[in-house]
């Protein structure tokens, strides 16, 4: 490679890198105004009610389309946001650990996207897995009778260690050919992973019955959840076809993350 192409190299890179800050700042201050927007909500106690935000279709966002660096850090600034600003009627107040879900997701996620950091390959699938377990078997500790709300984590799990085993990461050139369905994995985790800190502080802190949790909650929670991939995933197709340049034909390699 010549020094003059060398140059262009970097150059192109450094805008790469330019814009995809410039979109994580976007995303975060989504997430936290996404925040103040209810989709529903529930009862934790006293007449206090807490409400699901549109957050949930901005959290996979940051770790498909950032890598797990940048997707981790934007994800946090998001939370922070989201606490700042009192979002979801007061839930981020109410869960004070709530704020680093984005974070947590954007990591994972943006691990299971593409495992590998700055060349050196890293088990980010099987991180994810093990994270998402731990959070399952926390709930089921408590509320074993409503196991069945475990469904999503459950296929959340499988896929991230299908994701491992298979060595499979996110090939977004075949994406903008139409393989939309290559994306709902790695949606899926994320807005799973999202949902973690939520779940924890549901089971841990405001203590809602296994009853509820199964017969109340879980139906709410599959519609949404279904809903809020659909809508991510045309998110990260509007995204990814606004800006071509910056996601390449092998997950985050094109950007810094993987680097």
């Amino acid at each position: 490679m010549s020094d003059s192409e060398k140059i262009d190299l970097t150059y192109v890179e450094g805008q790469t890198d330019t814009k995809l800050w410039a979109i994580g700042a976007i995303f975060a201050a989504l997430y936290g105004v996404g925040s103040l927007i209810p989709v529903s909500g529930f009862i934790i106690g006293g007449g206090i009610s807490a409400q699901i935000s549109l957050t949930l279709l901005i959290a996979p966002l940051f770790g498909i389309l950032l890598g797990p660096w940048k997707g981790g850090a934007f994800g946090l600034i998001g939370g922070i946001i989201a606490m700042a600003l009192g979002g979801g009627a007061g839930l981020y107040l109410a869960i004070p650990f709530l704020f680093l879900s984005p974070g947590i997701s954007g990591f994972l996620t943006g691990l299971c996207v593409n495992p590998e950091i700055r060349g050196r390959w890293v088990p980010g699938p099987g991180l994810a897995a093990l994270y998402i377990y731990g959070i399952m078997v926390m709930y089921l500790i408590v509320n074993a009778q409503a196991w069945w709300f475990m469904a999503y984590y459950a296929a959340a799990l499988i896929i991230a260690l299908s994701l491992q085993l298979t060595y499979t990461t996110l090939d977004f050139e075949k994406v903008k050919k139409n393989r939309v369905w290559l994306l709902v994995p790695f949606v899926l985790i994320g807005t799973i992973t999202d949902f973690s800190m939520m779940t924890m502080g549901a089971v841990y802190l405001f203590q809602i019955p296994a009853f509820v949790f199964g017969v109340v909650i879980f139906p709410a929670m599959l519609i949404e959840r279904t809903a809020a991939i659909i809508v991510s995933i045309i998110i990260i197709l509007a995204v990814i076809k606004a800006f071509p340049e910056i996601w390449g034909s092998s997950g985050q390699e094109s950007t810094p993350d993987a680097q």
